[in-house]
């Protein structure tokens, strides 16, 4: 069987509300495309119906499977095992809250001819962030962004925009070394791409929507993600990655 030129990876945990309106928003994108592409819903545990919802969809969209796990084990986790499933020839990862619509992927495909990996930016001069973050955690990320500059990842200015485009390669190889399964995997899979296999990132502007219903829980989370920080610094000084099959 020939591979799509495109697989869709949509990490969703208790997304039954807002499911729908991005499956249908990436229905009406795809109408216009010559892609072939396939859609992974990859079902993190979650309580609601998501996964009876995802399923529904597939009348609308018949190239849509639904990967579901019976335990709640983290966003990391859920794209994963999407990305390892996937077949496309590329490989995206995208919220289910539809904050980076997938016709931004148009901004990232000129890229993969030269480019392992390129990932959707708000922090570039000409990104277009159309419903903004609170200022506390626009704070909090940019002085995130540098100790993750600092101490892990050279050069790139937002690690944790849930946009993400891989070549079928690299998708398979970055993500088969991945361990954190939490919202610190971002940063753990572009350093793995940068240190360990040593592809090339590109950082692409995108327009991007803040969610008012976002499931980040900012002082929590950054605390986890500041401790997935040190944690994947230790990894790749002491070539935990390297040993990874």
């Amino acid at each position: 069987m020939k591979s799509p030129d495109l697989s869709i990876i949509i990490p969703c945990y208790n997304e039954a509300e807002r499911l729908p309106a991005t499956l249908r928003d990436i229905a009406k994108y795809l109408i216009t495309s010559d892609m072939t592409v396939e859609i992974i819903v990859v079902d993190d545990g979650s309580k609601d119906s998501t996964v009876e919802v995802a399923t529904n969809m597939q009348k609308l969209l018949p190239m849509l499977r639904v990967l579901p796990f019976a335990k709640n084990q983290g966003k990391g986790h859920a794209v994963k095992h999407g990305m390892l499933a996937s077949t496309g020839k590329l490989a995206l990862f995208m919220d289910a809250d539809n904050s980076t619509p997938l016709r931004e992927v148009e901004k990232l495909l000129p890229f993969m001819d030269k480019y392992e990996v390129a990932i959707g930016s708000r922090h570039l001069h000409t990104s277009n962030v159309v419903i903004k973050q609170p200022l506390y955690r626009i704070i909090l990320s940019r002085l995130g962004n540098l100790l993750i500059q600092t101490l892990l990842i050279r050069g790139i200015r937002d690690t944790q925009c849930g946009f993400k485009l891989f070549t079928k390669n690299a998708a398979h190889n970055i993500f088969a070394k991945q361990r954190t399964t939490g919202f610190g995997f971002d940063m753990e899979v572009l350093a793995i791409a940068q240190s360990i296999f040593h592809y090339k990132i590109k950082e692409v502007a995108v327009s991007w929507y803040n969610s008012k219903d976002s499931r980040v829980r900012p002082i929590h989370d950054a605390w986890r993600t500041l401790n997935d920080l040190f944690r994947i610094k230790h990894n790749l000084v002491t070539g935990v990655y390297k040993k990874a099959k």
